[in-house]
């Protein structure tokens, strides 16, 4: 099993983003910086003849409607997996150093005759200290009954959304992001295990993401939320339930919104984005939750 953890991190820890642009751009002829053309190119030095609406059809995330942006970012991590060991449940979200850094140890390992396929290589985002994942992240059976009423239930097939608000110029939104306690997806699991095993491995919560904090929280059996802000909140609520590509979001990607638990109407954005930091603290002091906002 190939382990390109060290190259990656250290060409991180040596490199500014734009410097890891840099270095991508020598070895792909061309600067890419957005998934489109990074994934196009990608393709095109590691998979010659190969489209990556082939690779993303591999997986359980891909339908016929799925966007152009969120195929290409799906068949980008399955071609990064299958070449330094990207794990599957990270997704391609927007690009950071570690996407910029994989992509560049991918192509020097291809050019090195290394051999790629599925489940070959030390996961990338493993902390180097440690030669593997905890056996099973926490268990969730106690985590507390929602405080919150539900206004609409989510659903990822649903093709339309209707929303009672008030009227309003704006609006701050609360989703309860807390996965189910039964048949819960197997990519929540992989990560609660990933991020159980970066705690044990002497990270400190500090130094995680957001979705890396909330998902600690999943572990501490708590129930997680994200606050949102918005001028229409019926098509806002439907972005965050198609993926990143189009809501922005990272946060509702790793977590995907269950329900709709509050909508409150505001005079001004202004006051939409200030009462959406407010109410994300507000909900964050409460036992046993766990809440976001970019307003925080």
């Amino acid at each position: 099993m190939a382990d390109f953890r060290t190259d990656i991190n250290r060409l991180q820890d040596n490199n500014t983003k734009s410097g890891l642009k840099d270095k991508l751009a020598q070895r792909l002829g061309e600067r890419t910086t957005s998934v489109n053309p990074l994934t196009t190119a990608m393709f095109e030095e590691l998979q010659p003849g190969t489209r990556p609406v082939e690779y993303a059809r591999q997986s359980e995330y891909y339908t016929p409607d799925t966007s152009r942006v969120a195929t290409n970012a799906i068949a980008l991590k399955i071609l990064l997996h299958e070449q330094v060991g990207r794990p599957l449940y990270e997704p391609v979200e927007r690009l950071v150093k570690q996407d910029f850094a994989e992509c560049i140890v991918a192509i020097d390992a291809f050019r090195d005759g290394m051999e790629s396929g599925r489940g070959l290589h030390t996961p990338t985002t493993l902390p180097e200290n440690v030669s593997g994942f905890v056996d099973e992240p926490p268990d969730r059976a106690d985590t507390i009954a929602s405080p919150f009423g539900v206004i609409a239930d989510l659903d990822t097939s649903q093709t339309a959304l209707e929303l009672d608000v008030p009227e309003a110029s704006h609006y701050v939104y609360v989703l309860d992001c807390t996965p189910p306690l039964n048949d819960e997806p197997g990519q929540i699991w992989d990560r609660r295990r990933a991020v159980k095993t970066k705690i044990e491995a002497g990270i400190p919560l500090s130094r995680l993401e957001p979705k890396e904090r909330a998902t600690d929280a999943l572990n501490q059996q708590e129930r997680v939320y994200y606050v949102g802000s918005t001028s229409d909140p019926t098509k806002r609520i439907q972005e965050h339930m198609s993926g990143t590509d189009k809501s922005g979001v990272n946060f509702t990607n790793s977590l995907p919104p269950q329900a709709v638990v509050e909508v409150t109407g505001c005079n001004s954005r202004q006051a939409a984005e200030s009462n959406e930091g407010a109410r994300a603290r507000e909900i964050h002091r409460k036992d046993g939750l766990f809440a976001y906002s970019d307003e925080m």
